[in-house]
């Protein structure tokens, strides 16, 4: 006997499989964000134990590749902010590759931890002193990342993203620790 699948199941089927495909498709791929907010530094001997003004604008730039709807990488650049004193100047900044999770609660809104190493630089100017002759110095240093926010989907390929993250690294015999809270867009190809 010969069996048949009606045409209304095997469209229902194909129907199905097209959906659950651009779903998966719409999860997985390629996006790029950027933020902007306030970055607060903290650390032993920054400038010299002057006080400080330590919060100052800050951001990032990134790009990631979605590999599951609950797991990404990004990997971008973050302007850590600038602090001032008496005693001089000192910015900082980092490159980063984050491993990001993803765990969402309905209505569009999901949970965001991410997990990463960093590529800092430390860029000191001191008055008054010298450093390497010239009164300011620069130095790299590696480190790591943590991180939490929220994000809200306004629609399936742009959403809001509002984010803490924590960097810390050595260099210049300090080991700075910058506070970045932010808010930022991100857009999914």
């Amino acid at each position: 006997m010969k069996r048949t699948i009606p045409s209304s199941t095997l469209t229902s089927f194909v129907g199905a499989a097209l959906l659950s495909f651009a779903a998966a498709s719409h999860a997985e791929g390629l996006s790029i964000g950027a933020s902007i907010g306030d970055a607060r530094q903290s650390g032993d001997s920054l400038l010299g134990g002057y006080p400080a003004d330590r919060a100052h604008f800050g951001g990032k730039l990134y790009g990631g590749y979605s590999f599951t709807p609950n797991f990404s990488l990004e990997a971008g650049y973050a302007d850590l902010g600038r602090i001032k004193s008496d005693a001089g100047r000192l910015r900082a900044d980092s490159w980063f590759l984050d491993a990001v999770g993803t765990l969402p609660l309905g209505n569009d809104f999901s949970l965001l931890g991410r997990v990463g190493v960093i590529d800092g630089q430390l860029r000191r100017d001191l008055n008054g002193s010298q450093i390497d002759g010239s009164g300011s110095a620069s130095e790299r240093g590696t480190g790591y990342k943590l991180g939490a926010g929220l994000q809200y989907d306004f629609t399936k390929s742009t959403s809001l993203r509002a984010e803490w993250e924590h960097y810390r690294f050595k260099a210049l015999d300090s080991t700075p620790r910058t506070n970045l809270l932010s808010v930022g867009v991100n857009y999914r190809f």
